[in-house]
């Protein structure tokens, strides 16, 4: 641990150390104002206290931050600190746009104060991209209407695997007449349905890299899922709604039992019915053959045209420890990358909570060494993401056969993410 603290000390030093004139660096946010304006603002005041030298200017970007960035860039106008997440960052690099972290701290330190596996994660090229931020998980853990379950004659202590829980979500409709669990289907954002795949341990990519999720075995996976659609054990709505949104408007009106997720998977039912907030329990998500947690991780990245980068390493450096994730996680319930932030006194203390938010936090707060994103993104993931999410709803739909569907989504995605 002291050569822990050590190490992140002599790296702040090292950046410090070219903070010596006055100079304003500009710091993007993604969707965090106005909402944690308070948490931002406090660490930017702790952050020019120490380095008072440096001012920081903060910016938060909703739905344009990836055109504004590519903008602001054009216009040589480029901020220094820039909030994005594991896909637009891939497309930052690959437009060679970014800087590598390892330019400002060697990888082998970087390993030593966020999780290696969000280190790898971010990892392109062999080079490190962005200072891991907040992190989420897919599974997280399982939140569970307690009344639905006693009507269903379910026993959650046997819930330890995806499988249980998909045939309790079968008894749970077949007794109550609401749903069970809402797996992800078909999310505008990504290709979620690929996350079933990867929790059972079924590849995504062959060894040389090329999309291989059609094999058999795949396909006997998504007949699976088509199967429990067909029997309304899942409902149709997934493929119009992402399965947190629908999730969180059926399990506050008591007609689904179970969430598997985030903390903040509650925040929304906390807001929608108390009552049902009240009654929630907490145990750990049931995970699949891989034992795994799918989820990833937000990140602060420096661009090649920042005129500030050592200034703007050692603000998202400060940003991101684990005193400052720790705060975060205390505010909304993300999990922290850096190592050690778990252990703060406020977050442990959630542990002896009552409330369902503040216990779900508490067992997620180290779940960030499990976070695992499954599969790097491919290039033109746009593109590819929609022909992925287009065929699994055909599949859905009985258009397609899953084998169909699923061979012509490995087809268009070895065709164009290159």
């Amino acid at each position: 641990m002291l050569k822990k603290l050590l190490a992140v000390a002599l790296v702040a030093f090292s950046l410090g150390a070219f903070a010596q004139g006055k100079t304003q660096i500009e710091f993007w946010t993604w969707y965090l104002s106005p909402k944690f304006d308070p948490f931002i603002d406090g660490v930017i005041k702790d952050f020019q206290a120490k380095y008072p030298n440096i001012t920081v200017k903060h910016v938060d970007k909703q739905d344009t931050i990836e055109r504004d960035f590519q903008a602001q860039i054009a216009l040589g106008q480029a901020p220094d600190v820039v909030n994005l997440w594991l896909d637009s960052t891939y497309t930052a690099v690959q437009a060679g746009l970014l800087r590598p972290t390892t330019d400002f701290i060697p990888v082998a330190q970087l390993k030593s104060i966020y999780f290696p596996n969000i280190i790898d994660m971010y990892t392109i090229n062999g080079q490190v991209y962005g200072f891991p931020w907040y992190g989420y998980v897919d599974q997280g853990v399982m939140m569970y209407n307690p009344e639905l379950l006693s009507k269903a004659g379910v026993d959650i202590a046997k819930i330890k695997t995806t499988s249980d829980l998909l045939e309790a979500s079968k008894t749970v409709k077949q007794k109550t007449g609401s749903y069970g669990w809402l797996p992800p289907v078909k999310d505008p954002n990504g290709a979620s349905f690929l996350g079933q795949f990867f929790l059972e341990g079924l590849p995504i990519y062959d060894k040389e890299g090329k999309a291989a999720f059609n094999t058999d075995a795949h396909a006997a996976l998504l007949q699976k899922f088509v199967d429990l659609m067909k029997a309304d054990v899942i409902p149709q709505d997934l493929l119009r709604k992402e399965a947190f949104q629908l999730t969180n408007e059926l399990y506050s009106q008591g007609k689904a039992a179970f969430i598997v997720g985030g903390p903040q998977s509650l925040n929304r039912v906390k807001d929608s019915n108390k009552d049902i907030y009240g009654k929630t329990k907490i145990v750990d998500a049931p995970l699949g053959a891989a034992k795994v947690q799918t989820g990833g991780a937000f990140t602060l990245v420096i661009p090649k045209a920042s005129k500030h980068p050592k200034e703007a390493a050692l603000f998202a450096l400060f940003m991101t420890n684990k005193t400052n994730q720790a705060k975060f996680a205390s505010v909304v319930p993300i999990v922290p990358t850096s190592i050690g932030s778990a252990l703060d006194p406020v977050l442990q203390t959630k542990a002896k909570s009552t409330d369902p938010i503040d216990i779900a936090t508490s067992r997620v707060a180290g779940a960030g060494k499990l976070i695992n994103a499954g599969f790097k993104p491919p290039k033109n993931t746009e593109a590819v993401y929609k022909n992925f999410n287009d065929n699994i709803e055909a599949a859905f739909l009985g258009k397609k056969t899953p084998k169909q569907a699923l061979d012509d989504a490995v087809t268009f995605w070895n065709a164009n993410a290159k």
